[in-house]
């Protein structure tokens, strides 16, 4: 596949549970490869490591310093939980040091014109950790440790490109929000409503505030919703946006696959038809894509990802199955959330 790069390192795996089970387990990397492997896209990329790394000092740009060492320390003790949700272990560190290297590099690499699509299957995930860790409210920091989304975003704006973040996780990226709240970086987030699920975040009239009024656009999605309700949300996000802003330089993926029907984690319905349209329609922003691996924790791994990098490289759905429809009642609720944005963006 020319033009699609994948980053990966075992180093990713040394974030890992304390003790006892997790969701966000190493294991998760291992499902993903599996599913990559399976379609035929693993052996077709070309596969990179993270560069040399830039220690946890990168993070500044995204997170306040106390919350940097308070990962640390803990991780320097041992490991132990930050919140009920929430593990560092004594490899925390060196994982997102790997992470926030391979990151950067891949959007350096995208800009560059090396690659055209750029995956990091890396972790710990991020999308939930704000400036001081747990964000918006939330309870946990929702397994997340440090945002290497917004710290990619954040960068490309500073050197002077518009990047566009686009949040496809289950849940609101609250964290990636919390840090681009006040700043000129447009962020799409599609996510389960709030009110029903964690971290009860991400409605329609939180649009931003200073320079950053205007520019996140959050459409939350009521259980049941099916692949048709799905994309036309997304469709209705991607025209609010162009609608304000010029053609992204780069799109950055908070790539949650735990939108799937069968990845047993929330209740929106997404299958391979839906996130392999899904790509289609990112494509066709066409600038290069960066994915940032977020949620997903089994099925959504192995049919949604490779799905979802099948539809932005053009190719067939590895895994085809029928697409999934939305009841009445579910899709009007997404109208009138989309009412409820066009309303807020409109007053300003």
């Amino acid at each position: 596949m020319s033009g699609f790069c994948i980053y990966y390192d075992p180093v990713f795996k040394l974030h890992e549970p304390p003790y006892g089970y997790h969701m966000e387990a190493p294991e998760r990397l291992d499902q993903a490869v599996e599913g990559l492997v399976e379609s035929g896209i693993w052996s077709l990329a070309e596969h990179r490591t993270p560069p040399r790394r830039r220690g946890l000092y990168v993070f500044r740009e995204v997170h306040s310093p106390d919350y940097i060492t308070a990962v640390l320390e803990l991780a320097m003790r041992g490991g132990g939980y930050l919140d009920p949700d929430t593990y560092v272990s004594p490899g925390t560190p060196l994982a997102a040091e790997a992470y926030a290297a391979a990151v950067l590099d891949a959007a350096e690499s995208l800009l560059r014109g090396e690659c055209r699509v750029a995956l990091v299957l890396g972790r710990p995930p991020g999308h939930h950790a704000g400036f001081f860790g747990r964000a918006m409210g939330a309870p946990t920091l929702g397994f997340c440790i440090f945002n290497v989304s917004a710290l990619a975003a954040l960068t490309l704006h500073r050197l002077g490109y518009q990047p566009l973040v686009v949040d496809i996780d289950l849940h609101h990226g609250n964290g990636t929000q919390d840090i681009l709240y006040d700043k000129p970086v447009y962020h799409i987030d599609l996510h389960q409503d709030p009110s029903t699920i964690y971290p009860g975040s991400g409605w329609p009239w939180q649009t931003g505030e200073g320079e950053g009024r205007g520019t996140k656009l959050n459409l939350p999605l009521p259980p049941g919703t099916g692949d048709d309700a799905y994309l036309e949300a997304l469709d209705a996000l991607l025209a609010l946006y162009l609608e304000r802003a010029t053609a992204p330089d780069i799109v950055v993926v908070d790539a949650g696959l735990d939108a799937y029907w069968d990845d047993e984690l929330g209740s929106l319905r997404l299958t391979t038809a839906g996130y392999h349209a899904l790509g289609r329609r990112l494509a066709g922003l066409g600038a290069p894509v960066l994915l940032v691996l977020e949620g997903g924790y089994s099925a959504g791994l192995r049919r949604g990802l490779p799905a979802l990098l099948a539809g932005l490289a053009g190719w067939a759905n590895p895994f085809p199955e029928k697409p999934t429809t939305t009841d009445r009642a579910a899709r009007k609720q997404v109208k009138d959330y989309l009412g409820e944005l066009v309303e807020k963006l409109a007053a300003g």
